[in-house]
């Protein structure tokens, strides 16, 4: 049985799920939050019962830690990357809106969704739009299409205002180098199910603000 969230936001073109750590409600204010974007096409539903997976559940390892997860589910398989980034960065203006006290963000995602919060923070920096983040996470990513990498190279690439950190399980080709990335871990490939595996998750944990 899936998790019941604290909040569910409406982000025009995607939802996000939000659980609270238990200091506050939803309605009252996040403290630590950490964001995750899954790959475009995956339902709340099952983002969801990934990161409560009964093999490991980043979601109960962060609410140990004070940590407020917010889950942004990307409805369209099909959006353009500038469309899912512009997702994130509804999730992730909302979230600072809800904060509560001046702890910075992490941010990030897995597969598309990492690709797609790359994107948002690397555009905001662009336009100067300050984000908040202490810590941007790549699970991983997928490649940028062709025009995209473009976009991406126009706008700088990568984050650079947070810590970048790179969890692979096993070979993945994302169009970018462990030199892009302040650490890199890498795990081997493991049965699906997790939204993280539990070796990147407990690296993680130590790493998040």
């Amino acid at each position: 049985m899936t998790p019941t969230p604290d909040e569910t936001w409406d982000l025009r073109g995607g939802t996000a799920r939000v659980f609270t750590a238990g200091a506050f409600t939803a309605r009252e204010g996040l403290i630590r939050p950490v964001l995750l974007a899954g790959d475009p096409g995956t339902k709340a539903e099952d983002l969801t019962a990934a990161a409560d997976h009964p093999a490991y559940s980043l979601l109960a390892a962060l609410r140990g830690r004070g940590h407020d997860l917010v889950l942004i589910a990307l409805e369209d398989p099909d959006a353009s990357l500038p469309g899912n980034g512009a997702v994130v960065q509804r999730a992730l203006q909302r979230t600072l809106a809800k904060r509560q006290g001046t702890r910075p963000l992490a941010v990030g995602g897995t597969l598309g969704g990492a690709l797609a919060a790359r994107y948002t923070l690397t555009s905001m920096e662009y336009q100067r739009i300050d984000h908040r983040t202490e810590v941007f996470l790549s699970h991983n990513a997928a490649a940028p299409a062709f025009e995209d990498e473009a976009d991406l190279a126009r706008l700088g690439t990568m984050p650079r205002m947070p810590r970048n950190l790179r969890l692979t399980d096993g070979p993945v080709s994302d169009g970018l180098t462990d030199t892009d990335f302040d650490e890199t871990r890498t795990a081997p490939p493991t049965a699906p199910g997790p939204l993280l595996p539990e070796s990147h998750g407990s690296w993680l944990l130590g790493r998040l603000p």
